[in-house]
């Protein structure tokens, strides 16, 4: 993503985070960081993985009917239980836990689908 070869940044980043997290009084250095300036970053930085996930579907195969069912599925199902997290109030809370996140009911979805339709032509 960043290009950087070397392990180096993430030795630093884990040792930030660590010393952060033993030590509160750098821990609250975070919390005199604007909220706007937070937005910002979260901002960038969830749109980047949007980003990535939009160039690993650029290397799907669409002429595959197969594949674009397996990607519409998903992502319908995990858009529809973050529209409506309603859904699933009949079930346990330890299932309501999962089933009501939106990002592992797509990962579900696409990887049972993935398993089940693989090997199968799209046109039959």
């Amino acid at each position: 993503l960043s290009g950087i070869k070397t392990k180096r940044p993430i030795y630093w980043a884990a040792g930030l985070l660590m010393a952060m997290g033993l030590l509160p009084k750098i821990g609250a250095l975070v919390t005199i960081i604007p909220d706007s300036v937070l937005g910002g970053a979260m901002l960038v930085m969830f749109n980047m993985i949007a980003v990535q996930g939009i160039r690993m579907l650029i290397k799907v195969d669409f002429n595959d009917n197969n594949n674009i069912l397996i990607v519409a599925l998903s992502i319908g199902l995990g858009l529809g239980v973050t529209v409506y997290p309603q859904i699933f109030q009949a079930f346990p809370q330890t299932v309501q836990l999962f089933l009501g996140n939106g990002i592992i009911v797509a990962s579900l979805s696409a990887t049972s689908l993935n398993l089940i339709l693989k090997g199968r032509s799209g046109v039959e």
